[in-house]
């Protein structure tokens, strides 16, 4: 009988703590401290991730050989029954707002990636009931360009391929099917050899020359497969999936989704069979972003009824992947707003404040946060207790600075905290208000804020020193207030506000000027709630008008949604060090004591205690 050792080339090792490796993979071990045989393993799972912008299905993807789960795209669709001309990219962690197609359409054909795109065909909602388009548009990661037409206009087949070597099958030129295949080499369309059969309504997915589509016939479970001359009949799928979706290639991908009642299975194809896979958490059709491999999928949107929003990653791993979150934490001792923090999640502070009720006088309460409860600390002097004001939101707990705000009048004073008392220093150069902070005690910025004068609103800034001396500093762009801000004194960034109305416009600041940067995402909340992280990791937590729950990140480059938080707010604290890592705590309407706290995505080694059963 040969050993273990023989068969596999390792020997099964005796140790206290379980390897952490990927490349531990399959090596089977003793643990002496649990005493059991143990081994690392693969194993595939769907998780969540951020909304979609907008709620839609029936888009196209990059569904394609060279699509990847960290840089898909979902563009045009429907949303609410119209055809959509949107477009959304998605980077591993959120969406953003990409350029839009020339023309609006459902149903179309997608092939390729997130910088080199196609679209064709589909229902263009131009005229008629199923009006039908056979117009393709090519996208270069910025804007779409017309590209030739089909040569027969059709919507809802299959394709696959990437920008310049592509096919498009199947679908339906009214009023029937068809079994047209035809080809696209990155200039002109020509026709291919016919698809077995004709019918419409089915994903599809690989390359040109060794392409896929399932979900076919009349029970949703034939598969096709095409070598770029000749189609020949493929593996038969174990639960049928008409308008599901594909990831991967012809030999090694995953279906998911499908209807006519919404399902959320997934099966793996190896080029010759079909096997069940973990499903998706929610069932749903027509999807309206689908792309990445059978290892590391995506798959966002669809309809149920009605249009989702829903993103799930699917995964295929020796690491178990826990999603991005927020998690319930420690309450406040009293419900309050109109506050600010600053620190982490674990060394945090929650400054001043309205406690609940009209006409309740600001407080000069501080509390400490260790990452599970609140602690009272030191409070502010009697002549700083005031709200609407700022403080070095990336200082610590130990050393934060507070400035300005308002109560019975307007303030310019200036408090350090040493993480037991307040100390009084140089008052502030105006008594501007609802401003946005960030910073270091030592080295604080202040950007923006509302004059008791007019203008009143203002695009001053201000820097502190060492010895907390203020010098004005490059003016913003755009005059704002009820903003917030991150990073350090040389690189910060502020976002959003009131110019008077809803401003969306997001600036960064070098030291010495500002730069206007990438909108913040319309339907996201503009006004100031709590930012944290750095100027180039940065995340904005929930605000308005109205009170919302979104969230949405900065990468130094463009804003994309995340995990939204459970309780809407405006007004709360919060801080953090980084956009994975912090807290976001009281707030309004009604007042609130809820801190919640997010968590970003993590991976661990799958270990597995084997058994003989």
């Amino acid at each position: 009988m040969s050993t273990y050792r023989e068969i596999h080339g390792k020997a099964i090792k005796s140790l206290s703590t379980d390897p952490s490796a990927e490349t531990d993979a399959g090596q089977i071990w003793y643990n002496t401290t649990s005493d059991t045989f143990k081994s690392i393993v693969a194993s595939q799972a769907w998780i969540s991730s951020s909304n979609m912008i907008t709620a839609r299905s029936k888009a196209g993807g990059t569904t394609s050989s060279n699509s990847t789960q960290s840089a898909g795209m979902a563009f045009g669709g429907q949303i609410g029954g119209a055809t959509s001309a949107l477009n959304e990219e998605y980077n591993g962690s959120g969406w953003s707002t990409g350029g839009a197609l020339n023309t609006a359409r459902r149903w179309h054909y997608g092939a390729g990636s997130q910088t080199a795109a196609l679209c064709a065909g589909g229902q263009d909602g131009t005229a008629g009931a199923t009006p039908v388009t056979a117009n393709s548009e090519e996208y270069n990661g910025t804007s779409w360009a017309e590209g030739s037409n089909m040569g027969t206009a059709r919507y809802n087949g299959g394709s696959g391929g990437t920008q310049t070597a592509a096919f498009a099958t199947g679908g339906s030129p009214a009023p029937s099917y068809t079994n047209a295949t035809e080809e696209y080499g990155g200039t002109s369309w020509t026709a291919g050899n016919n698809m077995l059969v004709s019918k419409g309504y089915y994903g599809g997915g690989g390359t040109l020359t060794a392409g896929i589509v399932m979900g076919i016939g009349a029970s949703g479970t034939d598969s096709y497969e095409y070598d770029g001359t000749n189609w020949t009949t493929g593996g038969t799928m174990n639960r049928g999936n008409p308008q599901g979706s594909y990831a991967g290639l012809q030999t090694d991908g995953i279906a998911f989704g499908g209807s006519p009642t919404p399902v959320n299975a997934t099966e793996h194809y190896n080029g010759t069979a079909w096997t069940n896979y973990p499903s998706m958490a929610t069932a749903r059709y027509a999807l309206a972003g689908a792309s990445g491999t059978s290892s590391a999928a995506m798959g966002a949107g669809g309809y149920t009824p009605p249009d989702k929003n829903t993103t799930e990653e699917f995964t295929s791993s020796t690491n178990a992947i826990t999603a991005a979150a927020w998690s319930t934490g420690g309450n406040l001792p009293t419900p309050i707003s109109s506050c600010v923090g600053g620190g982490t999640k674990t060394a945090g502070l929650q400054m001043s404040g309205q406690p609940s009720g009209p006409g309740v006088a600001a407080t000069t309460a501080v509390n400490e946060y260790d990452g599970t409860s609140w602690t009272a600390g030191g409070a502010l002097a009697p002549g700083a207790a005031s709200y609407g004001g700022q403080c070095s939101k990336n200082g610590t707990q130990t050393a934060m600075l507070y400035f300005k705000g308002h109560y019975a009048g307007n303030k310019n004073t200036v408090s350090s905290y040493d993480g037991s008392s307040w100390t009084a220093q140089s008052t502030f150069p105006n008594t501007d208000v609802y401003g946005g902070g960030c910073g270091t005690s030592t080295a604080a910025l202040s950007v923006g804020g509302f004059a008791p004068s007019s203008p009143y609103v203002q695009a001053t800034c201000f820097e502190s020193d060492g010895s907390y001396n203020w010098t004005a500093g490059g003016a913003l762009g755009t005059a704002r207030y009820v903003n917030d801000a991150v990073g350090i004194q040389t690189n910060a960034v502020t976002a959003g506000g009131l110019a008077p109305s809803v401003l969306a416009k997001t600036e960064e600041y070098n030291g010495s000027s500002w730069s206007e940067k990438s909108d913040m995402i319309s339907n996201t909340g503009n006004t100031k709630d709590q930012c944290f992280g750095t100027n180039s990791d940065d995340m904005m937590v929930a605000g308005g008008p109205p009170n919302l729950a979104t969230c949405i990140g900065w990468d130094g480059t463009a804003w994309s949604t995340r995990p939204s938080i459970s309780t809407g707010r405006g007004g709360g604290a919060g801080a953090g060090a980084s956009s994975t890592s912090g807290w976001i705590g009281g707030g309004q309407s009604p007042f609130k004591t809820a801190t919640e706290e997010f968590n970003g995505e993590t991976s661990t080694i799958n270990v597995k205690t084997l058994t003989q059963s």
